[in-house]
């Protein structure tokens, strides 16, 4: 009697430990379910678990931009207020001139100090005085020798002065000490409503204030205590001090928050440094600014990624998995000889089918070695095989991380806080007045140098020139014109333009309109008062000019400052003139929204949100204005920021989706290429070979390549052509009758 024989079902999993753990098709499907599970904690924990910021971190930049521009505009004051005198003080070293002479020209050059004096260092006497007293007493003045003292911050009746000195030569009493005194006044720099901006000195005291008046204990100390964190950090290499505070909540939800910076450079070697001085920008911010449009996002994306995690392993290891271990056992009984009576029983599509037909196809050859092979398998539509499951398992991620990529296009429901919008504003205003200073102070500058050039000689002329480039890098090119416009001195680059029309009054202006680079230039009569004349009435030259024509990356740097976008400097037709990034010179602006903004900017600055025509922007715009001749020019400095790149709770939410969704792919990518390579492209190659060998091929040597299920099956599919070749040998060829 008979054995009955087993049925597949029950041998379908025997001997699963001569399958390798570490290769094969194990692995990739094992580090898909937990990468995605992975995926999906950092999605809940990530973007699930972010809540609404009570001070966005806009909000609190914006008070802390505000603290560095108005920082590095006072310390670029106070540099340039030093620069100024010993500037002046040393047109005097070949030719000395009386005390109340040189207070009188210097009085005339520049009108930024309030008192000057000369004094004789070793004695104290006073030789020459102008405008207010200057605070003296208490100067060790017989330690100077050879250099000026640095400024220094002395109290006075009036309030703290800011002292100046510079070392001048004087007719009569040979060196002497040059003091001006002034107060150390804020920058021009706007603020909003309810915002404050100090300056602060090392002992605590306010020394300036603009905007509104701290009255609440509460406000005054939160001033205090970021004076005090800003005096014990210390910079990153190449950085200043700066950060923010944020008080407690008020009965009404609101809280102040603070922005602090140091005035002091990156490197801390320059004027400003040893005075101690911080800047302080306080605001109140309404409670819960901030917004988020889909709270429950982050938990929901993270439980449907879950369940397609789970959803993707079993369909994996129904598809992949249990049919190419079916096809190992199946081939492992074939080349043991078992039950060669029983068919191979495996999966119907795919390459397994492909291997699984050709498996009994070869069962039938070892039960009967005289049966001729099978015909090869020709003109049959070829199937995807095993990229077939692939490609649904990426689409089922890609709909899952797909949502959540689209977060990070533009977003026209992100709501900024008004206080960015503002900042944005007065930002764009400061920028607008650095430039309006800058221009200003170069024409200053030549103004101040006029009468020296105009009764020096050739050679003197261009030592001037020379030492004035070198002490400025604002200039690209000095030079003096003659009545003709012919060049009598020069010192940098070649001047832009010469003869009868270059001549002109003075002022700022800008040479040309078209070309590679725009030209903008100061220009000073060298003959007459060096005083500016009054508006509307400058003359035109009748002698000598002296010309400087500003560097236009040195304007560009005025512009480039952190978080605030794009900055452009334009002129009266709406042309590029500068910016902080690379632009078309007297090309119009990048972003063609700007110019609404820009027309409702002729005489205060503005900003305002636009979402229509692209990208949400937060656009600002600031004329340069002022009484000179800077403000008859019409120009105006233009800002963009996209909303997408302030820090507000919606866009951080959509940032942290949109990375969720990114390594959701990047896991599906990896492990779903993993076994395309590692078992797909194996598979296809082995069911070539196998139908080739069930076709009748004994000649080519079936090699396993790894140690995982398809080399197994390689293996056996060896064996059996072996076997099937022996048996070929044993079995005696048929002879037909005659």
């Amino acid at each position: 009697m008979s054995t009955a024989p087993t049925p597949p079902r029950q041998h379908r999993y025997r001997r699963r430990a001569d399958m390798p753990l570490l290769g094969g098709i194990r692995p990739p499907i094992a580090l898909l379910l937990i990468l995605l599970l992975a995926v999906a904690a950092i999605t809940a924990l990530a973007v699930g678990g972010l809540r609404v910021d009570e001070t966005p971190q806009a909000v609190r930049e914006s008070h802390q931009y505000a603290a560095e521009d108005t920082a590095a505009s006072l310390r670029a004051g106070l540099h340039e207020s030093a620069t100024d005198l010993r500037r002046a003080a040393a047109h005097y070293d070949s030719a000395p001139a009386e005390p109340a002479a040189v207070l009188t020209a210097l009085g005339q050059a520049y009108r930024k100090w309030r008192g000057t004096v000369i004094v004789r260092p070793d004695t104290g006497r006073l030789l020459a005085a102008r405008g207010e007293t200057v605070p003296l007493a208490g100067l060790d003045l017989g330690q100077v020798t050879d250099t000026a003292p640095a400024p220094l911050l002395v109290p006075s009746a009036t309030g703290t002065r800011l002292l100046t000195f510079a070392l001048v030569s004087t007719k009569a009493d040979g060196r002497a000490l040059l003091v001006a005194s002034d107060n150390l006044r804020l920058p021009g720099t706007a603020t909003r409503k309810e915002q404050t901006i100090q300056v602060l000195d090392a002992d605590g005291a306010v020394l300036d204030s603009t905007g509104a008046k701290l009255t609440a204990d509460s406000d005054r100390r939160l001033v205090g205590l970021a004076r005090e964190r800003a005096a014990r950090e210390r910079p990153a290499p190449g950085g200043t001090v700066s950060g923010t505070l944020a008080g407690g909540p008020d009965e009404k939800g609101a809280r102040r928050v603070a922005g602090y910076a140091v005035v002091a450079s990156p490197g801390g070697h320059d004027l400003a440094t040893p005075l101690g001085l911080t800047v302080v920008s306080t605001s109140t911010v309404d409670g819960r600014p901030g917004s988020l449009r889909h709270p429950a996002l982050g938990l929901a994306a993270a439980g449907a990624l879950l369940l397609v995690a789970l959803l993707l392993a079993w369909y994996l290891i129904r598809t992949l998995q249990r049919p190419l271990l079916r096809l190992f056992l199946e081939s492992r009984r074939l080349t043991r000889g078992e039950q060669l009576d029983q068919p191979v029983t495996g999966p119907k599509r795919g390459d397994a089918g492909r291997i699984t037909r050709a498996l009994e196809e070869l069962r039938l050859q070892l039960l009967d070695p005289a049966r001729p092979p099978a015909a090869p398998a020709t003109g049959r539509r070829r199937r995807p095989g095993t990229a077939l499951p692939l490609a649904l398992c990426a689409v089922v991620v890609l709909g899952w991380s797909g949502p959540l990529l689209l977060l990070g296009g533009a977003d026209t429901a992100v709501r900024v806080p008004a206080q960015v919008v503002a900042g944005q504003r007065d930002r764009t205003d400061n920028a607008a007045d650095r430039i309006r200073q800058a221009l200003n102070e170069g024409y200053a500058d030549l103004r101040s140098l006029a009468p020296a050039l105009a009764e020096a000689s050739v050679g003197k002329a261009d030592t001037l020139l020379h030492d004035t480039l070198a002490e400025h890098d604002r200039y690209r090119s000095l030079y003096v014109l003659g009545a003709n416009g012919e060049v009598l001195a020069q010192a940098g680059g070649a001047p832009h333009r010469t003869g009868p029309d270059a001549l002109g009054p003075s002022g700022v202006l800008l040479l040309n309109s078209s070309g590679k680079e725009p030209r903008i230039a100061a220009r000073a009569a060298l003959g007459g008062s060096p005083a500016e004349p009054a508006e509307g009435d400058a003359p035109e030259a009748k002698g000598p000019v002296l010309v400087g024509e500003f560097r236009t990356d040195f304007l560009g740097g005025l512009l480039t400052r952190p978080g605030l976008g794009r900055v452009w400097l334009v002129d009266d037709r709406q042309r590029v003139l500068a910016a902080n990034e690379g632009y078309s010179s007297f090309g119009e602006l990048p972003d063609g929204r700007a110019r609404t903004v820009l027309a409702d900017a002729r005489k205060a600055a503005t900003a305002d949100v636009v979402r229509t025509g692209g990208d949400p922007a937060l656009l600002a715009a600031a004329p340069l204005g002022g009484n000179g001749t800077v403000g008859k020019l019409g120009w105006s400095v233009v800002t963009a920021h996209p909303v997408a790149w302030l820090h507000l709770d919606q866009n951080r939410a959509d940032r942290r989706a949109v990375l969720a969704g990114m390594l959701g792919l990047a896991a599906a990518a990896l492990c779903l290429g993993w076994l395309q390579i590692a078992v797909g492209l194996p598979l296809r190659r082995l069911a070539a070979n196998a139908e080739a060998l069930a076709a009748g091929d004994r000649r080519t040597v079936l090699y396993p390549v790894h140690h995982d299920e398809v080399g197994a099956v390689a293996r056996s599919l060896e064996l059996i052509r072996q076997d099937l070749e022996r048996a070929a040998r044993r079995t005696p060829v048929p002879t037909p009758d005659r």
